[in-house]
């Protein structure tokens, strides 16, 4: 396993997602959400393999419930770093704002078991917006508390990656592919990359997309098809899978930290690392190749919504 310095972490290029260890989650969750006895076995395989960091949420079902029973199971020096969210904040006096997320922190503590977040995220880059200043200060002060170790949001392809880069918070997290190229002929990436934030990546396989055929997608499908050529062809030129495409293409971009990938069986974990293992970074050439190649792609392939 790789690992990237930031803010005086070393953050391992594979996180694991674990919303689907809280809740039924995902078109492509056949199995449904795991028992105690798989989870556990999961988040093992996951730390044994060298993943470093967890990512959850308060909202993630039971999620925090399921990563706090295993904690107690593991050494304190074996425990990860794990990144969770809040979210539902509306916007009000400070006093307001503050003792909500408090409220918010306090019952992720309990959940997980531990005395101090190591990273609490906004969950919704929104909720900071509509109300820039208390969100932030409320923030900064649970930090200088001792609630949190590390602030951050989570946003979306359509938000201002300059205004997350100003926001003063330690960490971001955001969805990148190797189709969409909007926030890096904006420089939203490289401004993300100045701030010198943390930044985790989600959604590179753009809904499971990168994996369709296209020569057998349903008619309501058909508009992704060129799309799925033009990638399909340089699967083929590179000699990699799409799988590890689609991930070396994200893990060669200089602003991102860390990938988050989701699982709900202990042999996901395994494929996932695996894959983390095949990646390459690609060459200047290659990056510039698939930049003609996908920076024009349809806002409709790039919106799964628009699906």
């Amino acid at each position: 396993m790789k690992y990237e310095k930031r803010k005086g972490l070393n953050i391992s290029a594979l996180s694991l997602g674990t919303v689907q260890l809280g809740m039924n989650y995902g078109i492509n969750n056949a199995t449904g959400k795991p028992n105690a006895e798989t989870s556990n076995a999961i988040l093992n395989l996951a730390t044994e393999n060298g993943i470093n960091v967890l990512d959850t949420a308060g909202s993630y079902g039971d999620s925090e419930i399921v990563i706090g029973n295993w904690l107690k199971t593991i050494a304190p020096s074996k425990k990860p770093f794990i990144v969770t969210k809040v979210t539902g904040i509306q916007p009000g006096t400070y006093r307001f704002v503050k003792e909500y997320i408090q409220g918010k922190v306090a019952a992720s503590k309990e959940r997980l078991g531990m005395e101090q977040l190591d990273m609490l995220l906004l969950h919704n880059f929104d909720e900071y917006l509509r109300d820039e200043d208390h969100v932030r200060q409320a923030m900064e002060e649970l930090k200088a508390n001792g609630d949190i170790r590390f602030t951050g949001a989570s946003a979306y392809s359509h938000h201002d990656y300059g205004k997350i880069a100003e926001t003063g918070f330690d960490a971001t997290q955001i969805p990148i592919n190797l189709f969409d190229w909007t926030q890096i002929e904006n420089g939203g990436m490289e401004k993300l990359e100045k701030s010198g934030m943390i930044v985790f990546a989600r959604s590179v396989f753009l809904q499971g997309l990168v994996f369709a055929d296209p020569d057998h997608l349903p008619e309501k499908m058909l508009f992704t098809r060129d799309t799925l050529l033009k990638f399909r062809g340089l699967c083929e030129k590179y000699n990699l899978t799409p799988a590890v495409l689609a991930i070396s293409y994200v893990n060669s971009l200089s602003a991102i930290t860390s990938l988050v990938l989701g699982c709900e069986t202990p042999q996901q974990v395994q494929e996932n690392v695996d894959l983390i293992s095949q990646c390459v970074t690609l060459s200047a050439d290659q990056l510039a190749e698939i930049r003609s190649c996908f920076a024009d792609t349809p806002a409709r392939v790039l919106n799964p919504s628009l699906w």
